[in-house]
């Protein structure tokens, strides 16, 4: 292991993030950032001359609101949904970079200079939501060397330090035990079972979900809060961006003052008006109750996948900040049946075992060892592909790999061609336990072409399906009769179309984000810089929604039918929203008394804020419509103009990648 690069283990964090490294005597400690904080607020605000991350946004929140956000590794892995701040609509992977960019900063100048890292995520995240944690990473000047589990990553700390690892034991299943990582961090829960034997760290089920933490439980306080307030006065302290924002953070301390105490008084301010409510911890547990037995139901589905009872696991182990909460400790001990083991601190130890696993994986590829432990995963969603059923002609999802099989895995299934004389085969890859396929994540597909003419319906179609335990995923498709085949690997590969942080960080101070001049002098040349690249994707975006928007009520191809239809109800559903917010509008120019006004202006924000969510939508609906349009050759009437432009710009584009990959144009 080289002095020169330290294992460097981050944990990611909804809400807090923090950095780890492995000390002179191998033993996983934590830095502090600049601050002398151990944990690091994931959240940013975008200041008049710079963009600050940590502690500093947090407070910043309650001045200027629109220029904050927190919380967006929920929304990892989502194409559509992009957080606005200052105006721009920036992808998650964007705001974890700046994160990740600052914990690396911090920690540089406690350490030194370092690039590799291990990243952690929750178990439960899938393939997409992997990919674009490694592209924040990437994006932040990482080198990330693997994307591990928040709950192996603990499970590792834990036995490191409670001496579970023994490398000369001559039989380790002897001395196993199985751990029950229960992580409720700030905005995701999983639930992993794991034994430990040895140097062995195998994964023997996990399950959880990406949309409950935290701050599901810091909301429920918030709206409790603002009920007590409008009661008492009328107005909903909600409807005032400063003051909700606010009220977010008095939320937070009263929570984690419950933690402590049995009751607590939390402050709410809003239109001159000051109030004190206090708040009990069972008045909090009442009103959370169904977000605690969301995490019960899920727990107790994971011993069940394991096939384990709760006799046989050895040990429950509390990772996560919010699983502090006495009511999480009271509701695993009725279960198991013994006290949580809360040795580990919860803050901490997800990114002591990835900084654990940094330094086992750093000595591999130094060459020193072999391994200092071995890590065994499972798969947290099923790996299948798209055909088509003979009964009901429907597309359907075959499962092929289910959920918590143990990585590596492979499997193989006979399919047959529904039609005659097919000149390619095209099968699906996606990622999910629905049966629907656009329920599930498309991973990428595999296509046997150039088929000989002749080929009869119900030829024999062979898949087989690889998933390593580095997380790439090989299919093979192969048409025995004919000797034809084709192979296709999907892993984890750096997003070609990213722009590095000092383009996102110059748009969200106000730079011009689109230069048509500059666009139209990149037409035509070979090469295309990350600002101009940049340019010409943006202005490709709004030829496209533009295109959209005249295809949306003209009668179109079959092959469009489905984007039509997703288009058409976004525009329906934005014309509601617009429609209720005139109402609210109306309904507040027509209120004379003060009190009732104020609360006619919470109707008309949330209305606003519902009216902007739908355009948003309606845009993006309008965006996948004209790309398709495109794509497939249909021109609508009037925007003949602009399909050419998306011709010339994505004729710059192909040409510029053909050069860099060496390719000929």
């Amino acid at each position: 292991m080289s002095s020169e690069q330290p294992p460097i283990g981050i944990d990611l964090g909804t809400t807090y993030s923090v950095v780890a490294r492995l000390d002179s005597t191998g033993r996983p400690v934590t830095i502090p950032n600049d601050l002398g904080d151990l944990l690091t607020p994931s959240a940013i605000y975008v200041d008049e001359d710079e963009i600050i991350v940590g502690k500093e946004a947090v407070k910043a929140a309650v001045v200027k609101p629109e220029a904050y956000a927190e919380c967006f590794k929920r929304d990892m892995g989502s194409v559509a949904f992009r957080r606005t701040v200052c105006g721009q609509k920036v992808p998650p992977e964007v705001l974890s970079a700046f994160v990740l960019q600052r914990l690396r900063r911090d920690a540089e100048r406690r350490i030194g200079a370092f690039r590799k890292a291990v990243i952690t995520v929750p178990a439960f995240f899938d393939e997409s939501r992997r990919r674009t944690t490694q592209n924040a990473g990437w994006l932040a000047g990482l080198e990330v060397l693997d994307i591990i589990n928040e709950p192996t990553a603990a499970a590792i700390a834990c036995g490191c330090d409670r001496g579970f690892l023994d490398l000369t034991d001559p039989d380790p299943s002897k001395t196993a035990q199985r751990i029950l990582v229960y992580d409720l961090g700030g905005g995701t829960f999983d639930v992993t079972i794991l034994q430990i034997g040895g140097a062995r760290f195998e994964t023997l089920a996990t399950d959880g979900d990406v949309r409950l933490g935290g701050k599901d439980f810091d909301q429920r306080l918030v709206d409790h809060l603002a009920r007590q307030f409008q009661e008492a006065h009328g107005v909903d302290p909600r409807s005032d961006p400063q003051d909700a924002a606010q009220l977010w953070l008095d939320a937070q301390e009263a929570k984690h003052a419950l933690s402590e105490r049995t009751k607590t008084t939390a402050l709410c301010f809003h239109a001159g008006i000051r109030m004190r409510i206090e708040v009990s911890r069972s008045e909090f547990e009442e009103m959370t109750a169904d977000l605690l037995e969301r995490t019960e139901t899920t727990t107790s589905l994971v011993i069940r996948q394991a096939g384990l009872a709760w006799d046989q696991i050895d040990r429950v182990l509390l990772v996560g900040g919010s699983s502090r909460m006495p009511m999480v400790r009271a509701m695993l001990r009725k279960l198991a049946g013994r006290e949580p083991d809360c040795s580990q601190s919860p803050d901490e130890a997800v990114a002591h075992g990835a900084a654990l696993y940094a330094g086992v994986l750093l000595a591999k590829e130094a060459g020193l060892h072999e391994s200092a432990c071995e890590v065994v995963n499972v798969n947290s969603h099923s790996l299948g592909v798209v055909g088509v059923h003979r009964t009901t002609g429907r597309k359907t999802n075959v499962v092929l790999i289910p959920k918590n099989t143990r990585l590596p895995a492979s499997a193989s299934r006979v399919f047959h061609t529904a039609q005659a004389d097919g000149r390619s085969i095209r099968v699906p890859v996606v990622e999910g336990e629905s049966e629907r396929p656009e329920d599930c994540i498309a991973l990428g597909e595999c296509v046997v072409r150039d088929l000989p003419p002749g080929l009869p319906a119900g030829a024999t179609v062979e898949v087989e399906y690889r998933y390593a335990a580095n997380g790439r995923i090989s299919v093979v498709a192969r048409v025995p009769a004919v000797r034809y085949s084709a192979r296709v690997e999907i892993e984890r590969a750096q997003a070609p179309d990213l722009d590095d942080l000092d383009t996102w960080r110059a748009r969200l101070l106000g730079k011009p984000h689109w230069d048509r001049r500059r666009a139209d002098e990149a037409i035509g040349k070979a090469t295309v810089d990350l600002g101009s690249r940049e340019s010409i994707l943006e202005r490709l975006d709004a030829l496209y929604a533009k295109v959209g928007v005249a295809a949306v009520h003209l009668s179109l191809p079959a092959a469009l039918s489905s984007c039509q239809q997703a288009a058409i109800a976004a525009v329906k559903e934005l014309s509601r929203a617009k429609g209720a917010l005139a109402r609210s509008e109306e309904a507040a120019q027509a209120t004379l008394h003060d009190a009732a006004a104020l609360h006619q202006g919470a109707s008309v924000s949330q209305a606003r804020t519902k009216c902007e969510e739908a355009q948003v939508r309606a845009d993006f609906a309008s965006l996948v419509l004209g790309r398709e349009c495109v794509d497939r050759g249909f021109t609508p009437p009037g925007v003949e103009k602009e399909c050419q432009e998306i011709g010339q710009l994505r004729r710059c584009l192909q040409s510029a990648d053909s050069k860099q990959v060496g390719l000929s144009s």
